[in-house]
């Protein structure tokens, strides 16, 4: 079987021209013979300039993979791969996949099954942190756009988009989201639905994330609705969870209790335990954070603590230091808080801050328990966590309490 950098040379060769002929003035000569003897591979965009140079279509270069074996990897790669929320395992799973594509890579034709793989790859690569994510990503682009395949091509503008977001470049990001939803809207006049709710949805997200939240709330009231008059509940529970943060965030009691009940709904007809395990966080962290009932909130936080497995409590031994601070059980307290370890995959301010009010009620409690330099230090801990966050009330209660203990 061929290699890729095999058949540009045997092509090369029968059309009698040199590599300086070859590689033109877009590529050079050196790199065009680390391609023939397979020791580097070329972009999708100098494949395509190879191709026209020897008159031939990109897949008289590439197709050196049956239909049938192209199909079989991109369903056992497909059973692989999930978007769910990023964790270790995930990021083992996506290892996994990384490895199993390698080989493919220089083999697969200009093709949609191709381009998904690529995407895939790409999309793996990026959260493994490999360097060769954007070549892909780039060839799976091309593809898609070749084929006119409209939607897919949104779906890679918006991963770009959300890079950004997961290196806290909100402003950037939100620009980059609203840009390509601009472009894909002129291109297509409308929207199909699942696209209109994708932009929706991250657009409300980046919004809140630089403190908008008044467009935030519009975007994601406007996609609940949507969503209703077209009967169409995609993304339905995280708008739901969006509306309700940001319900709580303007102490709006009626509207937190109206979204609280449209996930545990939602989580019932699912039953999905992680959507009803969310639900609860957010009323417990209300009950806390906003409304101050300890009680309350540490009743449901041991109801949850016994209904859900480890992977879905990692907010309940935070929220439930707190509880016991609200109570005055002081060591209690501080060891619940202790428990509590930052998920490393967490990005959006809403999230990051409510975890950041762990070092202030440390904080707390090491004053009230008499040590000071200790209280001190975890007050600056969460004040310089803290600072770069919008205005969220809980900046207010962290910068509150390094004023009472080290000014």
């Amino acid at each position: 079987m061929t290699t890729l950098g095999e058949r540009i040379k045997t092509l090369r060769k029968q059309k009698g021209l040199t590599l300086q002929a070859l590689a033109g003035d877009q590529l050079t000569k050196g790199m065009l013979s680390l391609i023939e003897n397979n020791k580097a591979n070329p972009s999708m965009e100098s494949l395509a300039y190879i191709a026209e140079q020897l008159d031939v279509d990109r897949n008289e270069l590439l197709e050196n993979m049956p239909t049938h074996e192209l199909r079989s990897l991109l369903e056992k790669i497909e059973k692989l791969y999930t978007k769910e929320l990023l964790s270790n395992e995930l990021i083992g799973k996506y290892k996994e996949i990384i490895e199993i594509l390698k080989p493919y890579l220089d083999r697969l034709p200009f093709r949609y099954e191709s381009a998904r793989l690529l995407e895939i790859y790409s999309r793996c690569s990026y959260h493994t942190k490999q360097n060769d994510w954007e070549e892909t990503l780039r060839g799976a682009e091309d593809i898609y756009e070749s084929l006119h395949m409209i939607n897919q091509s949104a779906d890679l503008h918006i991963f770009k988009a959300m890079m950004a977001f997961t290196e806290h470049r909100y402003k950037e990001a939100l620009n980059s989201i609203q840009a390509s939803r601009k472009t894909f809207e002129e291109r297509t006049g409308v929207l199909d639905h699942l696209k209109k709710l994708d932009f929706d949805y991250y657009e409300s997200i980046l919004y809140s994330a630089i403190g908008d939240g008044k467009n935030a709330k519009r975007l994601m009231e406007e996609a609940i609705q949507y969503s209703k008059e077209h009967q169409v509940f995609y993304r339905i529970d995280a708008l739901y969870r969006l509306a309700g943060f940001q319900a709580m965030l303007e102490e709006d009691v009626i509207r937190i209790d109206y979204y609280i009940s449209k996930l545990r709904l939602f989580a019932d007809f699912t039953e999905d335990d992680e959507v009803s395990a969310l639900a609860n966080a957010i009323e417990v962290h209300y009950l806390n954070s906003f409304a101050h009932d300890y009680h309350a909130a540490l009743t449901l936080i041991d109801e949850n603590l016994e209904k859900y497995p480890e992977d879905k409590i990692f907010m309940f031994t935070l929220e439930k230091g707190k509880a016991l601070y609200g109570l005055g059980q002081f060591k209690e307290a501080l060891e619940w808080l202790k428990k509590h370890e930052l998920w490393e995959f967490l990005h959006h301010p809403y999230d990051l801050s409510l975890h950041y009010e762990k070092d202030a009620y440390m904080a707390l409690i090491y004053l009230e328990l008499g040590d000071k330099e200790l209280a001190k230090k975890h007050a600056s801990i969460a004040k310089d966590l803290i600072e770069p966050m919008p205005n969220f009330p809980h900046k207010a209660f962290i910068l509150d309490v390094y004023n009472k203990i080290v000014v």
